[in-house]
């Protein structure tokens, strides 16, 4: 017997492979613990960010770069990604599964979700890369409690933060231990959404110095849950999509002279989801239905030591970490189960189910000098190497299988068609890869004189992906597991160039061309009876960008804005063989184009408007073929981008007793797709965007002593987040309903 013995068993088994799954409160200097306090007026241009691998002011950069402070954090009542990454300009958040929702930033990308290969955004956790090769096992997205603050940086960063970060990156700087003093924080909060149960939340923390300026302790725990709103009636369960987020971190800080400054951090993070937070299109407002619940389980460890030490004429960095994730989900195949039965014989009447998740294990290490003070050449220079090993498994079964393969006419008895010691798994694909990036990079800022800088930068790179593939069951009965291995190796360059003019210090305008890249992926041909090629290489991507930065009225309105155009060239995709083997490839062009603006006004003490604006145009340069489903025309938006995104957030203090304040939050989110086959002609099409959230926030302060009741979504809205043709029918993730709640938040 053949293995895909017919056309449908081949769209099933087909399916098995698809289906895997601002800037206005000051921050301080990198590692350094937030502030608290409400700023003054002449606050407004005092960021401090690290975009650049060195403490700079966020307005003296030559890049679309934003912060989003703790107390920005704070005033919003973030608590993750979806509450506060898309106030910033050139961002949309695709939210759909609990530790797995992408960012997309300027509209680079080929899928709104999960793709074969690496993401086109890359995430750092105070500097440490988190992003590995292949299939992301988990997008991070770290609680916001006791954050110093979020970095986003649009466009490709390939120069200083290596691969992965073609559209941006984000670099989440966690506070870090200080020994200049004890500190304590706790936060409690109590939430009702819209068909949903209560919501708790606990958060707390401490920092004591062990030796007064030379040694600290700092240790950050919290707890979140967030009662699930859809209800499943499959399974009869209401509020089905509960998910809880538990963790911590701890730092140690040692200096032992003025010269040098260690420090340890570690983070742990688990997202445990009970079923998916999408709903069905066609059944009720909150309504889902399956045979099985569909949850969905991450976590995270991420463990650094970094050493600084000022060596006179530069500052020296190392920095050594490891990341371990891992993620299982399961998903209801139970609708083609039929297939199955008609195409096999036999009589399986379970739910049908898919397993699937991995772990990987990522390693770096970064050594860097950057030089000392303000001098007419400024520079850095360094090299790093970044080692992961990951092992991915997808997996289908379902319960009695082993029964029903044993009675099948095509199989018998100890066929041993199922694999798995439970008698449930009988097909399944376990990849193993290892990946290497070692990479020296550097860059130096000539200034001509107060007005005139020059930037050049690069990184040479050297990119390594070996795999391991098994297939084993029934798919290649009656013979033994296939084995494949492939390889891909790639290396090359990445410039940086940028031109500043500085004619006051109320403006400056810069030119900036940079380029990003990422992983290849190796193939292999498993069953396939067709050639494909050895791997995909990165794409080549390539930004311009004409920005200015302004400020107005002695400094109450800062003003910044950006043109720019991406050329995104011989783009990785996922294509497929006539008999449905899925592999890696490159192919297709398409551009970015757009204007980014970002203002922060404050008219008088007390009352501060910030508003980000974003219009965009990520298209398709040329018809580009997708998998089995058709051909996607030039023209095509690029899925998970949104031509328009507009953010406000208003916040009036009043001077009254208790300090009350006011906080109004909007955000507008444009129409979009979430993949390319919505855009093939005559396909269903997975919209998503094309909705406003309004949010307000009342907090009083007794003290030491912050009551905050607030509201989100206060127009209830029923924003699509993401949209996917699913097995069970068009799965959609919502923007959450309606929310109330108070927050007490203790400071020492």
């Amino acid at each position: 017997m053949k293995p895909l013995t017919t056309a449908r068993l081949a769209q099933a088994i087909r399916l098995v492979c698809l289906c895997t799954p601002l800037a206005a409160a000051p921050a301080l200097a990198q590692d350094a613990p937030a502030s608290t306090g409400t700023p003054s007026t002449t606050d407004l241009d005092t960021i401090v960010v690290t975009a650049g691998k060195r403490n700079e002011s966020v307005r003296e950069i030559a890049g679309s770069v934003s912060a989003v402070t703790g107390q920005q954090l704070e005033d919003l009542g973030a608590q993750s990604l979806a509450d506060y990454i898309q106030r910033t300009p050139g961002v949309v958040f695709n939210s759909y599964q609990p530790g797995v929702s992408h960012v997309v930033m300027r509209g680079i990308a080929t899928s709104s979700g999960n793709v074969q290969g690496q993401t086109t955004t890359g995430y750092f956790l105070n500097e440490v890369p988190l992003t590995e090769p292949g299939w992301t096992i988990v997008v991070p997205d770290i609680d916001a409690f006791d954050i110093n603050r979020v970095e986003v940086l649009r466009g490709p960063q390939g120069t200083l933060f290596g691969s992965a970060s073609m559209g941006g990156a984000i670099n989440t700087i966690a506070n870090v231990a200080d020994p200049g003093g004890f500190d304590a924080a706790a936060e409690l909060t109590a939430s009702q959404t819209r068909n949903a149960d209560v919501g708790f939340g606990a958060k707390a923390m401490v920092n004591v110095p062990i030796a007064e300026d030379v040694l600290a302790v700092r240790a950050v725990a919290q707890y979140r849950d967030d009662p699930g709103y859809l209800d499943n009636v499959g399974l009869g369960r209401a509020g089905s999509n509960d998910s809880s987020t538990a963790g911590g971190r701890l730092s140690v800080t040692l200096t032992p002279s003025e010269a040098t400054t260690l420090r340890w951090l570690s983070l742990w993070q688990d997202t445990d989801a009970d079923d998916n937070s999408y709903r069905i299109a066609g059944l009720g407002e909150f309504e889902r239905s399956t045979a099985i619940p569909e949850f969905t389980d991450t976590k995270v460890a991420v463990h650094s030591l970094r050493l600084d030490q000022d060596l006179g004429f530069a500052t020296l960095t190392a920095l050594l970490a490891q990341q371990d994730k891992q993620q299982d989900w399961q998903f209801d195949y139970t609708p083609i189960r039929g297939a199955y039965n008609a195409d096999l014989d036999l009589d399986l009447d379970a739910p049908l189910y898919i397993a699937s998740g991995g772990e990987s294990t990522g390693r770096s290490l970064e050594l860097r000098l950057a030089s000392s003070g303000e001098q007419r050449l400024e520079w850095l220079v360094g090299g790093m190497v970044f080692q992961t090993d990951k092992d991915l498994y997808e997996a289908i079964g379902a319960e009695g299988a082993a029964g029903a393969f044993d009675r099948s006419s095509l199989f018998g008895p100890g066929s041993g068609a199922v694999i798995a010691p439970d008698g449930e798994i009988f097909n399944a694909f376990y990849t193993h890869l290892d990946g290497s990036e070692l990479a020296l990079f550097g860059e130096g800022a000539f200034h001509f004189n107060d007005a005139w800088t020059l930037t050049l930068g690069g990184r040479f790179f050297r990119t390594r992906v070996e795999s391991s593939t098994t297939q084993v069951g029934f798919s290649t009965y009656p013979g033994d597991p296939v084995v494949t291995r492939a390889r891909t190796d790639e290396d090359g360059f990445n410039p940086k160039a940028s031109l500043t003019w500085t004619p006051s210090q109320d403006l400056m305008l810069y030119a900036l061309v940079s380029e990003g890249f990422r992983f290849g992926e190796p193939n292999t041909s498993g069953l396939s009876a067709y050639p494909i090629p050895s791997g995909s290489r990165s794409d080549s991507l390539v930004n311009y960008e004409l920005g200015a930065r302004s400020s107005f009225a002695d400094g109450r309105l800062l003003v910044d804005a950006t043109l720019f155009y991406v050329d995104w060239r011989d783009i990785q995709l996922r294509l497929q063989t006539p008999d449905f083997y899925n592999y890696a490839s490159n192919g297709g062009s398409a551009y970015s184009r757009g204007v980014e603006l970002a203002t922060t006004w404050r008219p008088f003490t007390g009352f501060d408007w910030q508003f980000a604006a974003t219009w965009q145009q990520a298209r398709l340069d040329e018809d580009l073929d997708i998998l089995w489903a058709g051909t996607a025309p030039a023209g095509t938006q690029l899925p998970g981008s949104a031509d328009w995104t507009v953010s406000n957030v208003l916040g009036y203090r009043f001077d009254a007793r208790f300090s009350p304040t006011l906080t109004l939050a909007h955000q507008y989110v444009g129409s979009g797709i979430s993949d390319l086959n919505s855009a093939v002609p005559g396909a269903v099409r997975n919209v998503q965007g094309n909705y406003n959230v309004v949010d307000l926030r009342y907090r009083m302060s007794f003290g030491n002593t912050d009551l905050t009741l607030f509201g989100s979504n206060l127009g209830d809205t029923r924003g699509i987040t993401r949209s996917v043709s699913e097995v069970n029918g068009i799965g959609q993730g919502l923007v959450r309903p309606r929310t109330f709640g108070v927050t007490v938040h203790w400071r020492y």
